[in-house]
C-alpha cells in the first residue's frame, strides 16, 4: 500500500485540501500542472497532509520523474517542509487539546463541588459519573483512581491541586527546532556511536559524537501513545544493567540484548544461587510523548569523526612508511573506543519515562514468591498515589517513615517476613522540578526541551558502510580504508564483519557512474552504436543495477 493513502483525516473540503497541496508545490518552484498528477498517480497523494507520511522509497519514485536536478532538490525540500509543518501543527493541536481537557476537568470539578455541598456521597450515580468525567479529562487510568473509601472532599482537594499544577506548567512553552533536538535530547545521545562487541558494557558506555544531524531531519508522530512496562529483578546488578541499557539504547535494543539477540544476555554471567537472602525489585515505567524521526537514513559523520578517519586515510599512502599498517590498526582501535563501530539508523523516539520502583530486602529465598506479591501490591498503591496526589496506601503492619516523589520511603513489612520496602520515583525527561506525575506529563507536552531519547531502534550500520555510501569522495582510498576498518574490527572483537554488497557492488557502482557520464554526450545521429554500447554494458551489471538506491546513482 502506498504510504500516503488514507491519511487525509482532517475535516476539510476536498477543494481546500487540493489548494493547500498546490500552494506547497508552488512554494518550492514545482509546476503544479506537471507534478500534481504525478503525486496522485504514483503515490495516491491528493492533499498536503499526506506528504508527511511519505518514506524514502516514495521520494525515490518521485525523483525518477524529475527532468532537472533542481526538481530533485525541490522535491526533497517539499517533503522536509511538509514534515516540519506537521510537527509544529501537531504540537499546536496538543496545546489546544490540553487546554480543552483542562476546561473539561475544571467544569467536572465544579460540578463535584456542588454535589458535595448538597451532601451527596461517592457511591451515588451522579457523583460517579462526574468523577469519571474528571478522571478522563485528566488522563488517569481507572485502576489508579482514588479507591471508594477516600472521602469525596479529599478527592476534590487533591484534583484541585493537580489542575493548578497543570495550568502553571502549560503557561511556559518553549520548543526547539527539529534539527536542534538530536543535539539537545539526552546530551546528543542519538548522535553517538555504538561499540558493537560481545559483551554488554561495550553497548552502554558513552561515546563521542559520531554523526552529524542530516539537513532533512524532521519529526513526525507520535507513532505510539503512552505505554506501561513492569520488570522484576532479583539483584542490584541486573537492575543496574537494565537501567543503563534503557538510558543508552532504549526499549527495543534492551529487549533484544536481554534475550541474547546480540549474542549475549544483559543478565548473563551473574550467579545468585549462593546467597541466603534475596533482593526483589519491582520496577514500572510509563512512557509519554513518543515522537518518531524522519530523514535519519542519510547518515553522515560529524566533523571530528570525519577528520580522524581522514588521518587514517593518509596512512594508506605508501609514503607513510613501512609501519603504516600497524599504526593504522592502533588508530582504528582508538576510533572504535572513542566513536564506536556502528551508528544506529533508528527509528529514533523522543519523549520521557516516569519510573516507579519498589525494592524489598531482608528475606530468605524461600519467601521470594510471597515478597514478589507483596511488592507488587505496594508498588500499585504507590503508582495510584503518584497519579492522584494521595499518600502511599500500604498494607496493614507497615509504617511509612517518609514519602516524597523524589526521595525514598522505607516501610517495615508484616512481622513474619521482617522485610523492608524502599519506594522511589525517577524521571527520564520531563521537567525536573515536577512534583507529581500529572505536572510531569504536562511539562513534557509543553516543551520539547525536556525530551530525552527513549528508543533508538535496532538498525545498526557499520562505519565502513557509511564511508562508502555517504563519504566516498571525502577520502583518497575509501575502499581500502573501509576494508582496513572492517578487518581491524574483526581482529579486535573476533566477530565476523563484511562490507555491504561486497567488492562487486562497489566496482559496479563505479562503472555505472562512468557509463552514465558517457551517456550525456551520446549523439542521436548514431543510434545503432549507442544500442551496441548499451548491450555490451548491461549483462554484468543488470542484476545489481536493479537494487542500487537511486540516491547513490545521483551522489
Amino acid at each position: 500500500m502506498n504510504a500516503a493513502k488514507s491519511t487525509c483525516d482532517e475535516p476539510l473540503p476536498g477543494g481546500e485540501r487540493r489548494r493547500d497541496l498546490q500552494e506547497m508545490l508552488r512554494e518550492v518552484g514545482l509546476d503544479v500542472e506537471s507534478w500534481l498528477p504525478k503525486l496522485q498517480e504514483h503515490l495516491g497523494v491528493t492533499c498536503a497532509q499526506a506528504l508527511q507520511h511519505l518514506q524514502e522509497n516514495d521520494l525515490q519514485k518521485l525523483k525518477s520523474h524529475a527532468q532537472h536536478s533542481w526538481e530533485i532538490r525541490a522535491l526533497e525540500k517539499l517533503l522536509t517542509q511538509a514534515r516540519s509543518h506537521s510537527l509544529s501543527e501537531l504540537q499546536e493541536s496538543q496545546k489546544v487539546m490540553m487546554n480543552k481537557k483542562q476546561n473539561q476537568a475544571e467544569q467536572a470539578l465544579q460540578q463535584l463541588k456542588s454535589l458535595l455541598s448538597e451532601g451527596r456521597q461517592r457511591q451515588e450515580e451522579a457523583v460517579r459519573m462526574k468523577e469519571a468525567e474528571l478522571r478522563q479529562a485528566l488522563g488517569i487510568p481507572e485502576e489508579y483512581w482514588p479507591p471508594p473509601q477516600k472521602p469525596l472532599r479529599e478527592v476534590i482537594e487533591n484534583m484541585q491541586r493537580q489542575l493548578g499544577l497543570v495550568q502553571g506548567t502549560l503557561s511556559h512553552r518553549q520548543n526547539l527546532s527539529d534539527r536542534e533536538l538530536p543535539r539537545w535530547a539526552s546530551g546528543g545521545l542519538a548522535l553517538q556511536g555504538i561499540f558493537k562487541v560481545n559483551h554488554q558494557w561495550g553497548l552502554i558506555e558513552k561515546r563521542e559524537q559520531l554523526l552529524s544531524v542530516p539537513e532533512d531531519f524532521s519529526l513526525s508522530g507520535p507513532q505510539q501513545g503512552p505505554r506501561m512496562e513492569t520488570k522484576e529483578f532479583t539483584s542490584s546488578q541486573a537492575e543496574s544493567i537494565f537501567t543503563q541499557s534503557m538510558e543508552k539504547l532504549g526499549f527495543s535494543a534492551t529487549t533484544l540484548a536481554k534475550g541474547g539477540g546480540w549474542g549475549f544476555s544483559l543478565e548473563a554471567g551473574t550467579d545468585y544461587s549462593k546467597h541466603s537472602e534475596c533482593k526483589e525489585t519491582q520496577q514500572s515505567t510509563g512512557l509519554q510523548c513518543n515522537y518518531l524521526s524522519q530523514g535519519w537514513s542519510q547518515l553522515q559523520f560529524s566533523k571530528t569523526a570525519l577528520q580522524k578517519l581522514k588521518c587514517m586515510d593518509d596512512l594508506l599512502d605508501p609514503s607513510a612508511g613501512p609501519d603504516r599498517f600497524s599504526s593504522l590498526r592502533r588508530r582504528s582501535e582508538d576510533f572504535f573506543h572513542r566513536f564506536g563501530t556502528h551508528a544506529n539508523q533508528g527509528p529514533l523516539h523522543l519523549g520521557g519515562i516516569y519510573w516507579w520502583k519498589a525494592v524489598s530486602e531482608g528475606f530468605q529465598r524461600e519467601q521470594l514468591a510471597e515478597v514478589k506479591e507483596q511488592s507488587a501490591e505496594i508498588l500499585d498503591s504507590y503508582i495510584r498515589g503518584s497519579y492522584c496526589g494521595f499518600p502511599v496506601n500500604v498494607a496493614a503492619g507497615m509504617n511509612i517513615s517518609g514519602s516524597h516523589s523524589k526521595t525514598a520511603s522505607q516501610m517495615d513489612s508484616c512481622p513474619n517476613l521482617q522485610t523492608k520496602v524502599q519506594l522511589t520515583v525517577a524521571q527520564t525527561g520531563g521537567p525536573p522540578e515536577a512534583g507529581s506525575l500529572v505536572e510531569w506529563k504536562a511539562g513534557l507536552l509543553a516543551s520539547n526541551q525536556t525530551w530525552c531519547v527513549i528508543d533508538r531502534g535496532l538498525q545498526l550500520v557499520p562505519i565502513w558502510d557509511i564511508i562508502l555510501s555517504r563519504h566516498e569522495t571525502d577520502f583518497k582510498n575509501p575502499h581500502q580504508l573501509a576494508d582496513c576498518l572492517r578487518e581491524s574490527y574483526t581482529v579486535l572483537n573476533s566477530l565476523s564483519a563484511h562490507i555491504q554488497d561486497g567488492e562487486e557492488f562497489l566496482s559496479t557502482k563505479k562503472d555505472i557512474r562512468l557509463f552514465l557520464q558517457d551517456v550525456k554526450y551520446w549523439e542521436i545521429s548514431d543510434p545503432e552504436e549507442q544500442l551496441r554500447k548499451l548491450i555490451n554494458f548491461m549483462p554484468p551489471a543488470m542484476k545489481l543495477i536493479l537494487r542500487i538506491p537511486m540516491s547513490w546513482l545521483n551522489a
